[in-house]
């Protein structure tokens, strides 16, 4: 309910310190943007975004007339992505300066494994500037569709795949596992193409699961759709037979694990 006499195109961002907004368009093209989140790039001054999805980038035209691709920029083959983080970030806190307010479009959740929002927000306070962050539809929410998974049943443990096998972090098999970025176990710290793993990249993760779960587990490893004219692409291996399943281990791949049965 709104007062009487108020302007129904009022802008919703409010004026004063220069602003930030971190956004998310989900996960499967334009499909997932909030409807806020659309009101938003079409009220910013200055709009970009990290995406190379046509669809979504054709849809982002009809939104706001100028939106700029910070991907050809800064993701350049080879390159230390904390520098390309670092570089992203300060771009947008420079444009923040400038002329506020600012967007900030980023694939998936802005704040699901997003360093580049961490340092927006670090040195977003240190300068003054406002940062607002605005919820999104995750790569979490995605999988849980494509694997008609409702998380209540027996919870679920999320972790980072390299983190959890660097680290040899305990897990518990009688609670069902989200393993995301499995594509990036043997990951640099440099920008590189989307290339799935060899057979010997994957041998740290299946030692890894071996000292909780039988060489005979089931893994399920998925992947979903990010554009028009594709699907989800699931794989059931079991641990003895990771490895014949490299060519499904990107970094847009995840691993979900079904809790030992009791």
């Amino acid at each position: 309910m709104h007062d009487e006499g108020e302007d129904e195109g009022e802008s919703m961002i409010p004026s004063g310190d220069p602003l930030i907004y971190l956004l998310g368009s989900g996960v499967f093209s334009f499909f997932d943007l909030t409807v806020f989140t659309q009101h938003l790039l079409q009220e910013c001054k200055s709009v970009y975004y990290l995406h190379d999805l046509p669809s979504l980038e054709r849809y982002l035209a009809r939104l706001t007339p100028s939106p700029v691709n910070l991907m050809p920029l800064y993701y350049i083959e080879g390159r230390n992505r904390t520098d390309i983080y670092a570089d992203i970030a300060n771009h947008v806190l420079r444009s923040a300066q400038e002329r506020s307010p600012v967007a900030l479009l980023m694939h998936g959740h802005p704040l699901v494994f997003s360093s580049i929002s961490q340092l927006i927000l670090k040195e977003g306070e240190k300068l003054g500037i406002q940062v607002e962050i605005v919820p999104a539809v995750s790569s979490l929410d995605r999988m849980f569709v494509d694997l008609k998974l409702d998380i209540a049943t027996r919870g679920i443990q999320i972790l980072h795949t390299s983190m959890a096998v660097a680290t040899n972090l305990i897990l518990n098999p009688h609670m069902d596992a989200l393993f995301l970025q499995i594509g990036a176990i043997q990951d640099s710290n440099t920008a590189r193409r989307n290339e799935t793993l060899t057979p010997a990249e994957i041998l740290p993760f299946k030692h890894y699961l071996l000292n909780f779960y039988p060489d005979s587990h089931v893994v399920r490893v998925i992947e979903c759709a990010i554009e028009m004219g594709f699907e989800s692409r699931l794989i059931d291996i079991k641990i003895e037979q990771m490895e014949e399943a490299a060519a499904y281990f990107n970094y847009n791949a995840s691993a979900y694990i079904p809790a030992l049965q009791t």
